[in-house]
């Protein structure tokens, strides 16, 4: 990989100051490779000679390609983070705001009839580019039904369509019974593929493959990125993509006053962790501060999110290393949708004790182990009670009306922060989360809502560059910042 008359560390500079500023710019290869040949800036920017006529594009395709092959993705980014941390602009821990958002995957959503059909097409494709085609039966009949017709979909009847998809479970099943026999095959990407959307869409039966009556959660959604995985944003399914989801941390900056009209940012960006849509954000989380112990600047010590991230469980582990989770919790859901919820109780796990909205002290206290799972509860309940209470039928429809409320092992901590979300000091404490909506948004301005490769490892090393470019201009407008204050000063 060499540049017009460049030496090696020049070219890598060129080639990664390119990778950062196309994926700022939102350009192809080509383009950005243009505006590196013309444009006065860039190569001011880079110390080339106003006649330097640039490199051929593919170099940026095969540097992309050697970063993901030697899991050097990072390089830039944690450059960047440790010459921020040498200038005092980044603190090891210290406090970070947190948050979520979608990527788009570069691929268009699927029928199941279609990703079936497409599937199939590409596993032949693949044998054709193999000079395999030939030793499969009917191998031009399969070539000419998936590869060279065309469907009118518009035009076909349900049962047509159903006809369709039952012949495409077929011919699937009779491809990978072939493809049994021939194990040099086996290891293929395409082929494994095909088991895999067969299995995700078909079930076998006696009487051949019978279609599965709907999708698991993380199956295949458009065989060209297998990887891009369907999700919601709610449980109402109002919002939905398919693509993968990434993780953003911010640090938070000391501010000692309100900002000067015209000041920079202060904060940088920490961490960002590609993952696949399905994951949640508490899953998320783990992985992100997995990688900021790895590789950036650590766990926080304090952490600002929004009720995704706030849980019993995840409120426990916090105290117990220490650290502050600052972040509202989700609201008491009563699982039968009737009477009070958890929350309108006063429940003590400590001294397992609990009162009930009308005044009334529990009677009775279990403990309850999940032996799979680990999971601790406890159990309380009212009796004599409940029989002449006049809260009784907004409380409880149970049979034999009297109540009984089952929280988590680490409730009081929860219920602890659910009345501390009603004060003015929290409500103050969660205005340095805002910022974090802004940071998503330039995320997003800069090429971030839609992911322009195929797969997760290029989505993340994408997602690399582009937290790169945030953070170097984030830092040159504090530093030009900075120095018109001095300019100023000086005058």
């Amino acid at each position: 990989m060499t540049l017009c008359s460049r030496d090696r560390q020049s070219s890598f500079f060129d080639v990664s100051f390119l990778a950062s500023n196309l994926f700022d710019e939102k350009d192809p290869y080509r383009q950005a490779l243009e505006r590196l040949r013309l444009n006065l800036g860039w190569k001011e920017a880079l110390d080339l000679p106003v006649d330097y006529a640039g490199f051929h594009p593919t170099t940026l395709v095969h540097f992309r390609q050697r970063l993901l092959a030697h899991e050097q993705g990072r390089v830039a980014f944690d450059a960047l983070l440790q010459a921020l941390e040498q200038e005092g602009l980044m603190a090891r821990r210290g406090k970070q705001r947190l948050d979520s958002t979608h990527i788009l995957g570069q691929v268009a959503q699927m029928s199941r009839l279609e990703k079936t059909r497409a599937t199939v097409r590409l596993f032949l494709e693949m044998l054709e580019r193999t000079g395999r085609l030939g030793e499969l039966p009917e191998g031009a009949a399969l070539r000419e039904r998936y590869c060279d017709s065309e469907v009118l979909w518009h035009k076909l009847g349900k049962e047509a369509l159903a006809a369709k998809f039952q012949q495409t479970g077929q011919d699937m099943q009779t491809l990978l019974a072939w493809v049994e026999n021939h194990q040099d095959l086996l290891a293929h990407e395409k082929t494994k593929l095909l088991q895999r959307v067969f299995g995700e869409q078909f079930e076998v039966t006696a009487a051949g493959p019978a279609v599965r009556k709907q999708e698991d959660s993380g199956t295949v959604q458009n065989p060209h990125d297998p990887q891009a995985q369907w999700a919601a944003k709610d449980q109402n399914k109002t919002k939905t993509w398919v693509g993968y989801k990434v993780q953003i941390a911010e640090t938070v900056p000391e501010q000692t006053g309100p900002k000067a009209p015209g000041e920079p940012t202060r904060a940088f960006l920490a961490e960002v962790t590609t993952t696949e849509a399905i994951v949640s954000d508490l899953e998320g989380c783990v992985r992100l501060e997995q990688q900021q112990e790895q590789h950036g600047l650590g766990r926080a010590d304090k952490k600002y999110v929004d009720s995704a991230y706030v849980t019993d469980d995840t409120l426990a582990q916090a105290v117990t290393e220490g650290r502050e989770l600052i972040g509202p919790a989700h609201p008491a859901i009563n699982s039968r949708g009737k009477g009070f919820t958890a929350e309108q109780f006063d429940i003590s796990v400590a001294e397992q004790r609990a009162v009930c909205p009308a005044g009334h002290a529990s009677t009775q206290c279990s403990r309850l182990e999940n032996r799979e799972t680990g999971q601790i509860d406890y159990r309380f309940e009212w009796s004599y009670h409940c029989d002449d209470c006049p809260l009784q039928a907004q409380c409880t429809k149970a049979g034999r009306g009297r109540r009984a409320v089952t929280v988590s092992q680490h409730h009081d901590l929860l219920q602890a922060r659910r009345r501390e979300m009603q004060t003015p000091a929290f409500q103050e404490q969660m205005h340095q989360r805002n910022a974090i909506e802004g940071t998503i948004s330039e995320f997003v301005r800069n090429g971030g809502r839609r992911t322009r490769y195929r797969g997760l490892a290029k989505t993340a090393l994408a997602d690399c560059f582009h937290r790169a470019a945030i953070n170097a201009k984030r830092w040159i407008r504090l530093l030009q910042y900075r120095l018109g204050l001095h300019a100023a000063a000086a005058r």
